[in-house]
């Protein structure tokens, strides 16, 4: 298993706090996965930290909390947050990010790596997103 904490090997790019818990395919106006991309990226766009030169692949650690005793499918949590900064969804979408495309396609040859973490809290809804390049 990888250690992305390891400095050697892995350089973090953002560590980001949303107050939501979300999933993807909601279509509900203002909740879209497009709407919630876009919401993702305008505030990574605040804190995204410089991209080392050479990456040869990226890593997520996510991390949410929900309130509440609705289901939640915790699987479903990732699927907008790697859409949001994959070059071809960010054209698709016709956003203004294009500098917050990370990798060209979020297929397996980019994005290799997925630490999903999940838990009900008493607090408000919220979610840890952090981003690493692998540089080794």
């Amino acid at each position: 298993m990888w250690n992305l904490d390891d400095a050697t090997q892995f350089v973090p790019v953002l560590d980001l706090h949303v107050p939501w818990a979300h999933t993807w395919a909601d279509i509900r106006p203002g909740k879209t996965d497009r709407e919630r991309r876009e919401q993702l990226r305008s505030l990574a766009a605040k804190q995204i930290g410089a991209v080392p030169a050479s990456v040869r692949w990226w890593a997520f650690r996510i991390s949410v909390w929900k309130r509440g005793k609705r289901p939640f499918d915790v699987e479903n949590v990732a699927k907008p947050i790697i859409d949001a900064f994959c070059a071809r969804q960010i054209a698709e979408d016709k956003s203004e990010s294009i500098g917050l495309g990370l990798y060209p396609d979020d297929s397996i040859d980019y994005v290799r790596f997925i630490q999903l973490s999940g838990d009900r809290t008493e607090s408000d809804d919220s979610t840890r997103i952090e981003v690493f390049a692998c540089v080794i």
